[in-house]
């Protein structure tokens, strides 16, 4: 189971419109600068869209029409799936996302890997969806304890390490290069769960395999409450990560083509799948008479570590490395030499996660000058 540019538009005159001075005209043009200093990037989009289809699992030609996708972070938000089990869900542009199917009867609930938006839409986002039927008899192989709302008294976390073949191409291709498994792959996760259960080429969660097979299909069955990274290695093949949000009762299925997909040579992995933060804030705040700090604000799905570089004038002047971030909101402070003049200033924020993946921002600042 596995930013906006002024109309450039040459101006016109009006017929019947009266000529006015020069000094007129100038503050004219300084009232409309400032308005557009003030106003917001109507090139900056507020949201972006996530797609793709729902499907029954095992039998991809059979579509759910009619079922709810909800975010877990933004109750509000859901779109439902067509005839063809194709959604468009719309979420905001810098957020971590993790979205679920409400399927209602005959098939159960599922959850995708956590994404982090960053300004692009995220296609392809598909619910491998199973049947009662599916479902009741991989709990039953797997000795699962279901609770009575028939749901696992903890988490489970799925995934398919799938061909590089598989991402980027219509659904009828992808249904056509099915199975798209890579066999030969490891997984594990951080922080560390006992090792996983792969499956076989029949498709069926097996204890003996010790790597992945055709199938591709991998599942960590019994799973606390947390936020996990799951990293799959193979000794000629490199996959991408992916994150996990565990609660009790949630099935996670990071399905293809997102998930623990395959990398070409030098092809990093999309940037919806990596460090699950937002873009920090950063601040300049006076503490007492003399000191000054930075403040930089994260808020995090997951555990990462952090840098910041502070720069004037291109050069480094102030820095703090190996910071630990845990999952919620975090504040790094980064205290100012009493010697650092004041004037403009360039902060780096280089967050990563656990599979070593990089995000950095840029933030330029003016920092004050010291009290006497």
């Amino acid at each position: 189971m596995p930013t906006p540019r002024p109309d450039s538009r040459p101006t016109r005159s009006i017929p019947g419109s009266r000529s006015r001075s020069p000094a007129i005209v100038g503050l004219m043009a300084v009232a409309a600068a400032l308005l557009l200093a003030a106003a917001p990037s109507a090139g900056a989009a507020k949201t972006v869209h996530i797609t793709g289809k729902a499907y029954r699992f095992n039998q991809m030609s059979t579509y759910l029409a009619g079922a709810p996708i909800r975010v877990r972070e933004y109750p509000d938000i859901n779109a439902p799936t067509d005839a063809n089990g194709d959604y468009d869900l719309e979420v905001p542009a810098d957020a971590n996302v993790t979205p679920y199917i409400d399927p209602g009867d005959d098939y159960n609930e599922i959850d995708l890997q956590t994404f982090h938006t960053r300004g692009k839409d995220i296609r392809n986002a598909n619910f491998q969806t199973p049947h009662d039927l599916e479902y009741g008899l991989l709990a039953a192989l797997l000795g699962l304890e279901i609770g009575p709302d028939g749901r696992p008294s903890e988490c489970v976390i799925v995934t398919t390490v799938s061909a590089r073949n598989v991402r980027g191409v219509p659904y009828e291709v992808f249904l056509a290069r099915t199975p798209h498994g890579v066999a030969g792959a490891t997984a594990g996760t951080f922080p560390a769960l006992p090792g996983p259960i792969y499956f076989n080429d029949s498709v069926i969660p097996d204890p003996t395999e010790t790597q992945s097979s055709g199938d591709g299909g991998i599942i960590w069955d019994v799973v606390p409450p947390g936020a996990y990274r799951v990293v799959a290695e193979h000794p000629t093949t490199r996959f991408a990560s992916f994150l996990a949000t565990c609660a009790a009762g949630r099935v996670v299925n990071a399905n293809p083509p997102w998930g623990a997909y395959e990398l070409a040579a030098g092809e990093k992995p999309l940037r919806a799948g990596i460090v699950a933060a937002p873009e920090p804030g950063v601040t300049v705040v006076r503490k007492g008479r003399r000191k000054r700090q930075i403040v930089i604000r994260v808020e995090a799905a997951e555990m990462l570590s952090a840098a910041v570089v502070l720069r004037k004038a291109r050069e480094r002047v102030a820095a703090r490395r190996g910071l630990e971030i845990g999952v919620g909101r975090s504040r790094i402070r980064l205290p100012l030499k009493r010697q650092l003049r004041r004037g403009r200033a360039m902060v780096e924020v280089s967050l990563t996660d656990a599979s070593a993946a990089t995000v950095t921002s840029k933030h330029r600042i003016k920092l004050p000058s010291r009290r006497p």
